[in-house]
């Protein structure tokens, strides 16, 4: 078992080496990255629009009271509520994806780390001893299951050896 777990290291280790980290950390969460930076510009342009608008009816308002507008006070102020309750809503929704577009960044720096983590561990694995191995393996895998038919299965600490776990072994 020693050496089938000692094989798979080194296949991962293998891949980890050849990976360009950025091109990781795209494929990995870039993507989802830019997709909230994107929804949150869009957010943000239609929360200053609503903001030109409520500002537009605050000026009818007056001329309503007035008497110099086609609109009631009250129409006035039914759309105002309802402009006002649009840009509430996005409030809460750029809040929403301010926080997702962190959690994206965070989550890529810590693959970036994950992956650095591993290289240094490859570098090293190679010509550890028996008991360094073992140690970096401990790092590296959380749980080690024998199944049925002898397959193996196993449930990594580090999200990129999971990743890397799950291709091709050639």
């Amino acid at each position: 078992m020693d050496q089938i777990v000692e094989s798979i290291l080194m296949g991962i280790f293998e891949r980890a080496k050849k990976i360009n980290e950025k091109e990781f950390v795209e494929q990995q969460v870039q993507c989802t990255a830019v997709q909230y930076q994107q929804a949150l510009k869009q957010a943000r342009t239609d929360y200053t629009k609503y903001a030109k608008e409520i500002s537009k009816w605050e000026g009818l308002m007056l001329d309503s009271i007035e008497g110099n507008c086609v609109f009631t006070p009250e129409q006035i102020k039914n759309r105002m509520d309802s402009v006002q309750q649009s840009m509430d809503i996005l409030t809460e929704e750029i809040e929403k994806l301010q926080l997702k577009a962190t959690e994206a960044k965070e989550t890529a720096e810590e693959i970036m780390e994950q992956h650095q983590r591993l290289v240094s561990w490859a570098d090293m694995f190679a010509t550890a001893s028996p008991e360094e191995k073992k140690m970096v393996a401990s790092y590296v895998m959380r749980a080690v299951t024998l199944t049925r038919d002898y397959g193996i299965q196993i449930e990594f600490n580090i999200s990129e050896a999971q990743y890397l776990g799950g291709m091709d072994m050639g």
